[in-house]
């Protein structure tokens, strides 16, 4: 909430705001946004929230900042393909953040900021992005480039490389090697955290 209430502010005036997948429409409602479902049934029972059923960012000429969460990296990425494209969108993919990160920086977004809150089986990572180049490549791109200030940090790091670790252990050669990356990586980001 707090990355989207931060790219509304720097906004014009009436801004177009969508939330693709509004489910509840707790943050549709906080952000004047219009909700979308795919299916009607999905909708939430709201009077104090514009919604529309559609696919996605399909039906509107202008998005000015697009809230996508809750959804896997590929079908955020293919909601914002379908356009139109969003001045700015906050995003939140449970699963393989790091294709996220990487098939937005594909595509011409950067990463603004990005921040952790706990969830039940570790920490969301939530990142809001804009049109233009991003300058981190490589595992810092993957593992959040803007993640590494954030107060969460150590805490995430010890749960992504506990996950990483029996991915390793049980891993074929090619995938045991980027495994093994991924802890190089999260040990050099612990010792550069404790020493600073």
């Amino acid at each position: 909430m707090r990355l989207a209430q931060e790219a509304l502010a720097q906004l014009g005036p009436d801004p177009v705001v969508v939330d693709v997948g509004c489910d509840h429409g707790h943050v549709a409602a906080a952000l004047g946004a219009i909700g979308v479902e795919r299916r009607r049934q999905r909708l939430p029972r709201r009077e104090d929230v514009t919604l529309v059923v559609a696919d996605g960012l399909t039906p509107f000429r202008r998005v000015d900042l697009a809230v996508i969460t809750g959804m896997g990296a590929e079908t955020i990425l293919s909601v914002l393909d379908a356009g139109p494209r969003p001045a700015v969108a906050v995003l939140h993919a449970p699963e393989r953040a790091w294709a996220l990160r990487q098939g937005l920086a594909a595509r011409g977004y950067r990463i603004d900021a990005e921040g952790l809150a706990p969830e039940a089986r570790g920490y969301a990572e939530v990142m809001r992005v804009s049109t233009g180049e991003e300058t981190a490549t490589g595992l810092g791109l993957a593992f959040g480039p803007k993640l590494l200030d954030d107060p969460l940090l150590l805490e995430h790091v010890a749960h992504e490389r506990a996950r990483w670790a029996i991915r390793a252990e049980h891993a074929s050669s090619p995938e045991r090697e980027a495994a093994e990356a991924w802890l190089r990586f999260f040990d050099d980001v612990s010792a550069q955290r404790r020493s600073a």
